[in-house]
C-alpha cells in the first residue's frame, strides 16, 4: 500500500466542497458514465475546469430544482472509477444499486461543510458495508481488501483529461 489510495481522497483538501468517488470492478469508464445514467452521445475527453465550464453552460437556464452532475470517469487496474467534485448524483442508493448490478462497487464521498466521508461498498445490487471515515486511515483495510491501491494523486489531478459525462436529476 501506497498510503495514496482511498485515504489520499478522504484527506485531500482539492475538493473543499466535497466530492463523490465511484469505484466499479470490471466496468469500462464507459461502461460506468452509462450505468451512472449519463447519456453515452454526450461524453467528451475534459480535464476538471473544461468539466465545470461544462457544466455551468448545462445549468445556465435550468430549474433550480434540477442538478447537472458531472462524472469524470477513467480506469485503473481492474476498476473504473468517476468523480464528481461537489454533486453527489452518484451516492444515491437507488444509482449504486443499479451501477453495482453483477459486480462490486464502492462510494467513497464527503461533505466538506459536515467533516464527514462515508464509504460504502454494493454487490451485486445490495449495500454490504456502509461506515462514517473520521480519519483517513479509518479506510486502510477497504484499501486492501479492495485493491484500490492506485496513485489516486496521478489519475485525479485536475489536469487530467478524463471521459466526462452528465446527468441531470430533480432534487
Amino acid at each position: 500500500m501506497t498510503g495514496d489510495g482511498l485515504r489520499w481522497l478522504a484527506e485531500h483538501t482539492h475538493f473543499p466542497i466535497g466530492f463523490c468517488a465511484t469505484f466499479a470492478r470490471g466496468l469500462s469508464p464507459q461502461e460506468l458514465l452509462e450505468r451512472l445514467g449519463c447519456v453515452p452521445e454526450h461524453t467528451a475527453v475534459l480535464d476538471a475546469m473544461d468539466a465545470e465550464d461544462l457544466r455551468d453552460d448545462l445549468s445556465a437556464g435550468e430549474d433550480e430544482e434540477t442538478i447537472i452532475a458531472i462524472v469524470r470517469a477513467g480506469a485503473r487496474g481492474d476498476w473504473a472509477f468517476g468523480l464528481e467534485h461537489a454533486t453527489l448524483y452518484a451516492a444515491d442508493g437507488d444509482v449504486l444499486s443499479r451501477v453495482s448490478a453483477g459486480t462490486d462497487v464502492a462510494s467513497l464521498r464527503r461533505d466538506a461543510a459536515h467533516g464527514e466521508t462515508w464509504f460504502e461498498l454494493w454487490r451485486d445490487g445490495q449495500l454490504v458495508e456502509h461506515r462514517t471515515a473520521w480519519d483517513p486511515d479509518d479506510l486502510a483495510d477497504v484499501e486492501g481488501e479492495l485493491g484500490i491501491d492506485a496513485p489516486l494523486l496521478e489519475i485525479l489531478s485536475p489536469a487530467v483529461e478524463l471521459l466526462t459525462g452528465f446527468a441531470r436529476w430533480d432534487a
